[in-house]
C-alpha cells in the first residue's frame, strides 16, 4: 500500500511538472500587425518545436509597462516588446531579467549597439520625413529641409506626448547639441511655427492628414506604419534622412518568469533569419540579424542599423517630463 501511495505521489507530481512546463511561453506586444506577425511567428515555432507561445496585446507601451509593474513578482507575461523609452523605465522598476547574449545563438549576427543589458532587439523601424509627392514644393532629402520657408503652413508635426523626445533631440543634434544640450534643438523647433499647421497625437493621425490632403508633409513618421502607402507609383514618398534616428524595438524576459529558459529559446527564434525576415517584411523594417534579407519594397529607402544615432535613453528617459512640458509651451502654444 504504502509503495502505491509514494508512486501515485510521484506519478501526480511529474503530471504537475509537465503540465507546468506544457504551459506557453506569454509574449506581450502591441495589437494589429504586430499582434498578428507575433502570431505567425509563433505559429512555426510551434510546428519547428512542439512548444506554443501566446501572443497578447497591450494598448501603448505605456499600458504594457503599467501592467508588468501592476504584477511584479507575479506576472502573467513571459516576454515583451516595449519601446526604447519604457524599456528604460522598466529597468528602473526592476520588472526585467537581465539577458546574456551568448545563450542567444543568433545575437551573434545582431549588431552590439543593438544588444542591452535585459533585452536584445527584435527589428528596427526607421523615421523619417513622410510626404506628399504631389503637395510638397520640392523633394525633402534633409531634416533641415522640414526649415524650408516653402513649407509654410504645410506641415504636422508630433505633438508633445506622441514618440516623445526624439523630435527635439533631431532638432538638437543637426544643430550640433544632444540629448544633453536640447536648447539649440528647441530654439529651432520654434522657428518652424509658422510652417506646422497641426499636430498629430498618434501615426493614424498622421496618415489620414496626409491622406486628406490637409498637409504636405509629416515631419517624423515611422517607416512601418507609412509602408503600405509606398511603391513606384504612389504618390506619397518617404525618406530617412542623416543622421537616421531609429526606434529600436527589444524584446525582454520578464522578471521572475518560471520559463525563463523558454523565454530565451523563443527570443534566440525571433532573431533567427527566418524570423527576421517575416518581421521586416510584415513591418517594413530593418532586421536586427545582420543575415537576414532586407524586403526589395524598402531597400532602396533603409538605412543600415549600424550606422543609427545612438540615443543615450538613460538621460533622455530621465528628462522626459521637464522634455514634454517644454515642448507643449515653447513649439505647440500658439
Amino acid at each position: 500500500m504504502r509503495k502505491w501511495i509514494a508512486a501515485s505521489l510521484l506519478g501526480a507530481a511529474m503530471l504537475t511538472t509537465s503540465a507546468a512546463r506544457a504551459e506557453p511561453v506569454v509574449l506581450m506586444t502591441w495589437g494589429g500587425v504586430w499582434q498578428k506577425t507575433f502570431q505567425q511567428l509563433a505559429t512555426i515555432y510551434k510546428e519547428k518545436t512542439g512548444k506554443d507561445v501566446t501572443i497578447v496585446a497591450q494598448a501603448t507601451g505605456d499600458a504594457g509597462l503599467a501592467r508588468l509593474i501592476a504584477q511584479k513578482g507575479k506576472s502573467d507575461v513571459d516576454l515583451w516588446t516595449p519601446n526604447m523609452i519604457n524599456y528604460t523605465r522598466a529597468l528602473d522598476a526592476k520588472v526585467l531579467e537581465p539577458i546574456d547574449p551568448k545563450q542567444l545563438a543568433n545575437a551573434a549576427n545582431v549588431h552590439p549597439n543593438l544588444i542591452f543589458s535585459h533585452s536584445i532587439t527584435a527589428w528596427v523601424s526607421q523615421r523619417g520625413i513622410f510626404y506628399r509627392k504631389d503637395l510638397v514644393p520640392f523633394e525633402p532629402k534633409e531634416w533641415k529641409d522640414l526649415w524650408d520657408p516653402r513649407l509654410k503652413g504645410k506641415m504636422a508635426a508630433p505633438a508633445a506626448a506622441f514618440d516623445p523626445g526624439y523630435f527635439p533631440l533631431m532638432a538638437s543634434v543637426i544643430n550640433g547639441g544632444n540629448e544633453k544640450n536640447l536648447d539649440v534643438g528647441f530654439t529651432n523647433l520654434a522657428k518652424l511655427k509658422g510652417s506646422i499647421s497641426t499636430f498629430y497625437t498618434n501615426n493614424v493621425q498622421s496618415i489620414r492628414l496626409l491622406e486628406a490632403g490637409e498637409v504636405a508633409l509629416v515631419a517624423s513618421g515611422v517607416l512601418p506604419n507609412v509602408i503600405k502607402h509606398l511603391g513606384t507609383d504612389s504618390k506619397y514618398g518617404f525618406v530617412i534622412p542623416k543622421p537616421a534616428f531609429v526606434a529600436e524595438t527589444p524584446i525582454a524576459i520578464v522578471a521572475g518568469t518560471a520559463k525563463k529558459k523558454e523565454a530565451v529559446e523563443f527570443i534566440n527564434f525571433v532573431l533567427s533569419v527566418e524570423a527576421q525576415e517575416i518581421l521586416s517584411a510584415a513591418l517594413g523594417s530593418a532586421p536586427a540579424n545582420s543575415k537576414a534579407k532586407i524586403p526589395d519594397s524598402i531597400k532602396s529607402i533603409i538605412s543600415d542599423a549600424s550606422n543609427n544615432y545612438v540615443v543615450d535613453y538613460g538621460t533622455l528617459s530621465r528628462d522626459l517630463g521637464k522634455i514634454i512640458d517644454r515642448y507643449d509651451r515653447e513649439v505647440m502654444a500658439r
